[in-house]
């Protein structure tokens, strides 16, 4: 049971093992539309008991969209953790009997556009995408269509979660006319990549996500500093090939979702020589998924913690792992077992 990349698995993994494998016999007879109603009334529920990671929505939400009112905020703040406990029942879902039905109501916009830009490039592209509405749901889809993707991915600390997703996603694409998915861990990846990318595929990497400081470089989002990896754009600008984005949402039914393809970056040339262009170009890629989010920010992780790492105060160009306060951030709060410094988003990280 030993997770990619992860400690052994602890009996509490096992009990969590044995649990999902409940909840998803019982997900088998439970119809879909069901599964997500029950889902988003315990996402409605979480709010209104101000549960764990709430309070942090909320502080990120008022610095991030200050334009909007308290009411539209608050809208928002239901909305990101009915998408999240919606995301994990699509997950319970897709582990089971359902999952042709489930992966029949994606719609995927712009396919031809990918084709296009892969098509002129030898068929090696990399993809940046977002933990954006069921982005999980979303990967399963396109591999099914026949897109070659290779994920980057994080592997997870609890060996139980790291393994039960990887046979998650390494079923992807094994439906007729599919391309079965490759699964590249993070910290590694550079070799693994370059190999994919020779070979055609799509390298997948999820750009929305805080970097230490040694990883990324500071681009703007949201208005503020952001850190954000750069060795995605770096290793792309090395190998001379497009950037493309891909985001997914669910649509206003709440049972339907749509996987936008979009075409190649406008990226400046000489970002593998050049840090201010490297950087530039980060940039561009930090302000298509800022505008993917905006569309209907209800569907972002607003859990995770974004703007950790901010510049230092005491030099234009240093940096520190600590986070700059605001005067809308609540204080820190208290420790608790069942509660970790890192965000997790119940439909996991592939990034």
């Amino acid at each position: 049971m030993r997770g990619l990349g992860s400690r052994p698995p602890t009996g509490a993994d096992r009990l969590l093992v044995g649990a999902i494998a409940g909840l998803t016999r019982l997900c088998e007879h439970v119809p879909i539309d069901r599964a997500l109603a029950v889902a988003a009334g315990i996402g409605r529920l979480w709010v209104g008991l101000r549960g764990p990671r709430t309070r942090r929505v909320r502080a990120a939400l008022s610095r991030a969209l200050p334009e909007r009112t308290d009411a539209e905020r608050a809208r928002i703040e239901r909305a990101v953790f009915v998408q999240l406990a919606q995301g994990l029942a699509e997950l319970l879902l897709l582990r089971g009997r359902q999952r042709e039905a489930l992966l029949a109501r994606v719609e995927v916009v712009g396919l031809e556009r990918l084709e296009a830009v892969r098509a002129g490039s030898g068929g090696g592209v990399l993809i940046v995408s977002a933990h954006l509405g069921n982005w999980e749901l979303a990967c399963a889809r396109a591999a099914a269509l026949g897109i070659p993707l290779s994920i980057v991915y994080r592997p997870q600390r609890s060996a139980a979660i790291d393994r039960l997703l990887a046979e998650l996603r390494l079923r992807s694409g094994r439906e007729p006319g599919g391309v079965p998915v490759e699964l590249i861990p993070r910290g590694r990846a550079g070799l693994a990549a370059v190999r994919a990318l020779r070979r055609g595929r799509a390298v997948l990497v999820l750009l929305d996500q805080d970097a230490r400081r040694e990883e990324g470089e500071f681009v703007t989002f949201f208005g503020r500093p952001a850190c954000t990896r750069s060795a995605p754009i770096a290793l792309a600008a090395l190998r001379g090939v497009p950037v493309v984005t891909a985001f997914s949402r669910r649509l206003p039914d709440g049972r339907c979702h749509r996987l936008e393809l979009g075409g190649a970056l406008p990226l400046e040339p000489g970002a593998e020589e050049d840090p201010e262009i490297l950087r530039r170009n980060v940039q561009r890629a930090t302000d298509a998924i800022e505008a993917a989010i905006r569309v209907d920010p209800g569907q972002w992780i607003w859990t995770h913690r974004r703007w950790r790492t901010q510049p230092r105060v005491d030099g234009p160009n240093a940096r520190s792992d600590r986070p700059t306060p605001g005067p809308t951030e609540p204080p820190p709060e208290p420790p608790s077992p069942a509660r970790s410094d890192r965000a997790r988003a119940p439909a996991g990280d592939p990034k």
